[in-house]
């Protein structure tokens, strides 16, 4: 068998030609697997905290409307009753009152659990109330909830419970 040095010399250069093609061929994927990996992630991180800033906003103006009618309701005077819809979000695990004076939002997202807290100036309390708390659990179900505000014990507190 007879070495052919200039045979031996155009495979050699093909061979180099096709890996330098390779080379470049990965180093193309992997700029693109560099510019689309952080965008997907930066992507899916804006949307999270779009979620969870959207949740909170709907838990502000729920419980801030659910406050300026128990008030509204208070000084109507006796008898007086609002029956009060507000579509719930998914993540409220449970609604309760404190104190007759305080009425929190216990929250699930995607960075814990949190609670939601809004004062109101007036007594409020529930149908179901054990020591200090009152529970709101059948007002804390997902979509649309109706809530009735009434006025008793001669106007001096208000009741808030799911309207039937």
């Amino acid at each position: 068998m007879v070495f052919n040095a200039k045979k031996f010399k155009m495979i050699k250069a093909r061979v180099k030609t096709r890996a330098q093609s390779a080379l470049e061929y990965m180093m193309i994927v992997a700029l693109a697997l560099g510019i689309i990996v952080p965008t997907t992630y930066l992507f899916f991180r804006y949307s999270s905290e779009s979620n969870i800033k959207l949740i909170d906003s709907q838990i502000n103006e729920i419980g801030g409307s659910m406050v300026d009618t128990a008030e509204t309701v208070y000084f109507s005077g006796e008898g007086s009753k609002i029956i009060l819809e507000v579509n719930m979000p998914e993540n409220v695990r449970d609604i309760y009152i404190i104190s007759n004076r305080e009425l929190v939002f216990n929250l699930t997202t995607n960075i814990g659990e949190t609670e939601a807290v809004f004062f109101s100036t007036i007594n409020i309390t529930s149908t179901s109330c054990q020591d200090e708390i009152c529970a709101l659990t059948d007002i804390a179900s997902l979509g649309l909830n109706k809530i009735k505000f009434q006025s008793f014990n001669e106007g001096k507190q208000v009741l808030i419970s799911e309207a039937e």
